[in-house]
């Protein structure tokens, strides 16, 4: 499809709907909180020691999941509350348009429900998150809301985040995510919104927590 359709056809096909259901109630397996399955050997940690993201495979069934670790140089509560600030992620995450709670039920564990627009090459694609944070288990993770109309066809994905184990004051940032996109969109927005999402979620987290301190 050439940039001149593109330009053309999207706007007619995207259609979130906060007062639609989405059309399914989930198409990819959701990540469980805790510990990500993962070892990381003598090239990882010096990887991670010189301050790049180490990139490798989460296995879910049969298939293997992009996961990217990342040191910060700022505590695990600092880190936290960079993730949990969905409110102004307008401010923190490149491409992010819109960004706003709808809903958030329960004490420490609790469920957060945010609306997200992202600006994705020619078009904005806009999504309902439901996210359930459990800080017992280090983890945040995520499915569409299924009560609403999402303009992608599913995603999941999840942060676990612990102190460093040997640098005080510093965390280890475990993030993965899968994307589910509908047949008519390009590859290059589907990249966009999976790939790249990877090392960018972590470097924009990093980002915001050292700046913190």
């Amino acid at each position: 499809m050439n940039l001149f359709l593109l330009l053309v056809y999207i706007p007619f096909v995207l259609s979130a709907s906060s007062s639609i259901s989405h059309p399914h109630t989930g198409v990819v397996t959701p990540f469980k909180p805790g510990k990500p399955d993962v070892k990381l050997g003598k090239k990882a940690e010096s990887l991670l020691a010189s301050g790049s993201p180490y990139k490798t495979q989460l296995m879910s069934g049969a298939r293997g999941r992009g996961l990217v670790v990342q040191d910060i140089a700022a505590p695990s509560t600092v880190v936290w509350s960079r993730i949990l600030d969905f409110d102004h992620y307008t401010e923190m995450v490149p491409r992010t348009v819109i960004s706003e709670n709808y809903g958030v039920k329960g004490g420490r564990d609790r469920e957060i429900k945010t609306r997200m627009k992202l600006s994705a090459m020619v078009t904005q694609i806009e999504f309902f998150i439901r996210h359930m944070y459990y800080p017992s288990k280090n983890s945040l993770v995520w499915t569409l809301d299924y009560t609403r109309k999402s303009d992608i066809d599913d995603s999941c994905g999840f942060w676990y985040v612990i102190p460093h184990p040997t640098k005080p004051n510093w965390s280890r940032v475990y993030y993965s995510v899968e994307v589910s996109m509908f047949d008519w969109v390009p590859k290059v927005v589907i990249d966009i919104l999976s790939k790249k999402a990877l090392t960018e979620a972590t470097g924009w987290v990093k980002k915001q927590s050292e700046v913190r301190l």
